[in-house]
């Protein structure tokens, strides 16, 4: 991979003991596509990219453990709290911390990028991201009143269980509901304080804090995001439906909103500003045309990457029987190949083919899952139902 270093945008090499020298690359850029460059760094480190996860449960692991010593005074209302946290942490795949590790890579030399995927930085951002993630699925499965996350009971859920276990006082419901907001609040917290505690260390090693504050900043920018993110969800559900209005405009609204909601609750969170925060931490300039293609890469791939969910419902609720999704195999072929050559950063066919494998992939796993619910739940025969069978038979039900 060949980095177009700048006189702008210096590459990080690791020293001994942790210790990070900067160190100015004075060859002009060259007018290569920067996106083209940060495709190619992810597809150059597989092997590294696997000490990345255990790194990082380590760090969150001692994260874990220091709070319950700072807190060891409240009692057992602390070490109850800190052990949900732990559940809720366990089992994730880490992709935000490994994304994150990415973005902190990518202004590094090439002989030192693996290294570069589990430094300080690395692992402070991506313990902060997993305990942010952690704290949005726990507030996320409150409002949607899921009953599980990852195959165990919701941290709500978990709460009222251990409240009617015991024979506490007032009603369990409650009891849940309070707690899981502030598991939430608390892993939030923890996420601020692991951000904090990289730009300590960062000055502590006398490399500067322009750029930590830049990833604070961007990091600060994330969670307000998700959250407005989320209110615009919880809003859009309970519009009326525009009844009276005119179809193709109230349709154009919906699908605006929709997609609204999709990039501002998770799709950017997911890929774009884990890249961005790692990579402005490595020494980015934010108003760089690297930066600009980076997030644009990022956000594209997000957007992408919620295909699955968004075709699981709208062919279990029947809004697009499953039927459609069948038959109409080639032209979402093509679509797929179309959307592909979109998100694809660079020119090359290659990269291009493998974005459209995966998309494929995607698609085809939904349907598997959309095929096993609607055969458990109606039949065979509502595999072939048209829109108009099933309004029959929801009239008939």
């Amino acid at each position: 991979w060949d980095m177009p270093y700048c006189t702008n945008a210096p590459a990080v090499l690791p020293a001994d003991e942790g210790a990070l020298e900067t160190h100015q690359w004075t060859r002009p850029c060259p007018p290569a596509s920067p996106s083209a460059s940060t495709l190619a760094v992810m597809s150059e480190m597989p092997p590294a990219l696997g000490r990345v996860r255990p790194t990082v449960e380590r760090r969150l692991e001692e994260i874990l453990d220091d709070c319950r010593r700072r807190w060891e005074d409240l009692g057992q209302a602390a070490p109850e709290l800190l052990k949900a946290a732990e559940s809720v942490l366990g089992g994730g795949k880490r992709m935000r911390a490994v994304l994150g590790a990415v973005g902190c890579a990518l202004l590094t030399v090439p002989d030192h990028r693996a290294k570069r995927l589990t430094s300080a930085d690395a692992v402070h951002l991506g313990a902060a991201l997993e305990l942010y993630q952690a704290s949005a699925l726990v507030h996320d499965d409150l409002m949607d009143g899921a009953d599980t996350r990852r195959g165990l009971p919701a941290a709500h859920r978990a709460f009222a269980h251990d409240h009617d276990a015991r024979g506490w006082l007032g009603r369990a419901q409650t009891f849940g509901a309070n707690g899981a907001i502030l598991l939430g609040d608390l892993l939030l917290s923890l996420a601020g304080e692991e951000m904090s505690t990289l730009a300590g260390a960062r000055i502590a090693r006398e490399s500067g804090d322009g750029a930590a504050r830049r990833a604070r900043a961007a990091f600060d920018a994330m969670t307000t995001e998700v959250a407005l993110g989320q209110f615009l969800d919880v809003r859009s559900e309970n519009l009326p439906l525009p009844w009276g209005q005119d179809p193709v405009a109230a349709a154009q609204r919906m699908h605006d909103d929709a997609l609204s909601v999709v990039r501002h609750k998770s799709a950017r969170y997911s890929v774009r500003h884990p890249l961005l925060i790692g990579a402005l931490l490595a020494g980015l300039d934010p108003h760089s045309p690297t930066a600009e293609h980076l997030a644009a890469f990022g956000e594209q791939v997000g957007i992408a990457f919620q295909l699955p969910l968004a075709i699981f419902y709208l062919s279990t609720l029947h809004l697009v029987p499953y039927k459609v999704f069948r038959e109409q195999w080639r032209y979402i072929y093509v679509g797929l190949l179309t959307l592909s050559a979109i998100v694809t950063p660079d020119a090359s066919p290659v990269t291009m083919m493998l974005m459209f494998a995966a998309l494929i992939s995607l698609y085809e796993a939904a349907l598997a899952v959309a095929r096993m619910v609607i055969t458990a739940r109606d039949g065979r025969e509502a595999l072939k139902w048209t829109r108009e069978d099933y309004e029959a038979h929801a009239f008939e039900e």
